[in-house]
């Protein structure tokens, strides 16, 4: 009986072989445990102190049990240790962890150590220090180790530290295989959960309970909630949950746009953010793990629509405020922000990847980048085109955009913004993309003084075709900045090589698709074009953030050309007349609503919501302003009389003003040219004759 006690099999044995089973990864860390639970003479082992630290959820438990079941499998007794339920004091974690102090081969294993990391100088200093030579302590916390072990020298070879992140795609696999997940579904399960170990398993054991297949698994409001709870736990106040809220929905968070958010708060809230394990910060702000920013946002979105949505408003106006404002260096990183609220838009996301971790930078063109960009131009779009590249590099080589890998600077993608007006005729019609966009302006509506068009040309990649990337996004978001920083920008031209893909999309940017293909070589290309005169900067950003969250199935329809804000386009014929007709109809709403002038630039740009009232006031002021030069005052006197106070005829209008006939006319013409070149330099130049940014 008593050698049948003897090998009876526990079921603490069938729960290690059972966890041993589905343990995957984490081999450099397991690697070193062995090595110092295995070791012929402990004692000799250089590692004393195994530190392993990361978020929430990526195994840090799951691993410090696999510990305690090796080193139990090599007869080393284990001490392990919850600091959940310790008090954070010298006595109370001594009173639970002192015995590794007699056990020269003990293992002491203390989970949520961040429930005491206030003793971890104590620990570095006087506890650990007492350890037996030979014995292994491993802690594990949500936070990385302190910078006092780095202050003792003799720590450097004693300290292993071991962050833990997402599991890579192979280990994922077989930890859903391991799970019996249907292989349908991998690809789908480890999307959502960015190869984070507990989601991961959460999302398994929902997709295998409920037996989904692959196009109905999606994240439900109960895992949501236990996922946040796991991975960032209780915010300390509803200031820092909506913190939370906006570093989740945004690509990076800065102490702005929190101040934005969240008034007078933001320094604190910031401060504590960029304390949080699962918060990174990086060149431009805070960003939160991958998992934790989809979960987060998710969660916010599925609790509380309302609040979500006016949130994303508030940060939307924000970043685009600051993507307007951005000059140099900053314009491509706070337009990237920008556009990143369009994640969520499914139909979006099949053009951008939003990759910015990719390695790939936007650079100058120098002259010692001739040869790869020839190349690139060569590769992508054929000799033709490369030899029309040499012929634009030579006449506008600022234009020439180059994209480099990080590690070598080497070229792998190349684009140009060519800024082009009707005095580089010649150089135009060299090129027969340009020629073709020229030859459309011309017979639609032609550019007016101080205005130019620009052509996004030779957009070319080391990858084959023009299919999504980091160079492609990089690109897009480039022509993107050029809408918004360009000043007397008429038309917006974007050359792709023919083919349906991009179709869609330059439609979503309001670029319309001219019906005939442009041969160049063996390579044929399609135009896309917009005039910034009738849909302005304004509407077309409006627009674009009204349909930011419309649902990932559909695909968004814009409607850029309905509404007040949509412009009319006048030559400088069509305007005097406008201007002359809206004079005599002055003191007439119906004859001002009617007018032109109601739909054009300087009306839209008075921000009054009765274009009626705008058009009125711009003529009044026109009017008033010849008073302001002595030598026209004469000319005020006339066009007041006649169009303002509603003299009847020129005679009546002449017998007031005590002038013959002959002057008044004289006078007439004269005051009303001013008016007319006022009003003309208001629509090219803006109020006050300033530059006026598209």
């Amino acid at each position: 009986m008593s050698d049948l006690v003897l090998h009876r099999e526990r079921l603490a044995d069938r729960l290690a072989l059972r966890r041993a089973s589905m343990f995957v990864g984490r081999e450099d860390v397991l690697t070193v445990f062995r090595s110092a639970v295995g070791a012929a003479a402990p004692e000799h082992s250089a590692v004393a102190v195994i530190f392993v630290h990361g978020p929430g959820g990526t195994g840090k438990s799951t691993l410090l049990q696999r510990f305690a079941d090796e080193a139990r499998g090599v007869d080393r007794p284990v001490l392990q240790v919850n600091a959940r339920g310790v008090e954070p004091s010298r006595q109370a974690f001594e009173a639970r962890a002192g015995g590794v102090l007699d056990l020269p081969a003990g293992v002491l294993i203390v989970d949520n150590f961040e429930h005491c990391q206030g003793l971890e100088p104590w620990l570095a200093y006087e506890f650990l220090p007492r350890l037996p030579v030979g014995a292994l302590v491993v802690l594990a916390s949500r936070n990385p180790p302190c910078t006092h072990w780095c202050e003792d020298l003799g720590w450097s070879s004693a300290l292993h530290v071991a962050p833990l992140s997402d599991l890579r795609d192979a280990e994922a696999r077989e930890l859903l295989r391991s799970m019996r997940v249907r292989p349908s579904l991998h690809d789908t399960l480890i999307e959502f959960t960015h190869g984070h170990p507990l989601a991961l398993r959460l999302a398994a054991e929902i997709a295998t309970r409920d037996n989904v297949g692959t196009m109905t698994w999606k994240s439900s409001g109960p895992v949501l909630r236990q996922l946040v709870e796991c991975l960032v736990g209780d915010a300390p106040s509803p200031s820092h949950q909506h913190a939370l809220e906006v570093c989740a929905h945004v690509l990076t968070t800065t102490e702005g746009l929190l101040r934005a958010t969240l008034g007078d708060e933001a320094p604190a809230l910031f401060a504590w953010l960029r304390r949080q394990p699962y918060v990174e910060s990086g060149q431009h702000g805070l960003s939160p793990h991958d998992l934790v920013r989809e979960i987060l946002d998710a969660d916010l979105r599925w609790r509380d629509p309302d609040g979500y949505q006016r949130m994303h408003e508030t940060v939307s106006r924000y970043l685009l405020d600051e993507a307007q404002a951005a000059t140099g260096p900053d314009v491509l990183p706070a337009v990237l922000a920008s556009t990143y609220l369009h994640r969520h838009n499914g139909f979006v996301s099949r053009f951008l990847t939003w990759d910015i971790e990719s390695g790939i930078y936007e650079d100058v063109y120098r002259p010692s980048d001739r040869a790869d960009v020839l190349r690139l131009i060569d590769s992508a779009e054929g000799p033709r085109s490369a030899c029309i590249a040499e012929h634009w590099i030579d006449a506008q080589q600022s234009a020439f955009r180059v994209y480099r890998l990080a590690e070598s600077s080497m070229p792998v993608a190349v684009m140009a913004w060519l800024r082009l007006t009707p005095d580089l005729a010649d150089a135009v019609s060299r090129d027969p993309v340009t020629a073709a966009a020229w030859e459309h302006i011309r017979s639609r509506r032609p550019l007016r003084d101080h205005e130019h068009f620009a052509v996004a040309r030779f957009m070319a990649t080391s990858d084959p075709g023009q299919s999504p990337s980091a160079s492609m996004d990089l690109m897009i978001h480039r022509c993107v900045a050029q809408f918004l920083h360009s000043e007397h920008l008429a038309w917006s031209f974007i050359a792709l090589a023919s083919g349906p893909f991009w179709g869609d999309f330059m439609e979503y940017l309001d670029h319309r698709m001219l019906p005939d293909d442009i041969p160049v070589g063996a390579q044929r290309f399609t135009l896309y074009a917009h005039d910034w005169r009738v849909v302005t900067r304004k509407r077309w950003t409006e627009v674009g953030a009204s349909i930011e969250l419309a649902g990932p199935d559909a695909k968004p329809k814009p409607h850029f050309r309905e509404g007040a804000e949509v412009m009319t386009v006048l030559s400088r014929e069509e305007f005097d007349t406008a201007v002359l007709d809206a004079l005599d109809s002055w003191h007439r709403r119906d004859g001002l609503a009617a007018s032109p002038l109601s739909r054009t630039r300087m009306v839209a740009d008075q921000g009054h919501d009765d274009p009626v009232v705008s058009l009125r006031t711009l003529l009044t002021e026109a009017v008033a302003a010849l008073r302001e030069d002595p030598r026209a005052e004469k000319y005020h006197r006339v066009v007041d009389m006649r169009f303002l106070r509603g003299a009847p005829t020129r005679e009546a209008a002449a017998e007031r003003l005590g002038l013959s006939v002959s002057t008044y006319q004289r006078h007439l013409k004269r005051g009303l040219q001013r008016v007319l070149d006022q009003l003309w330099d208001r629509e090219l130049l803006g109020p006050g004759g300033e530059k006026l940014v598209n």
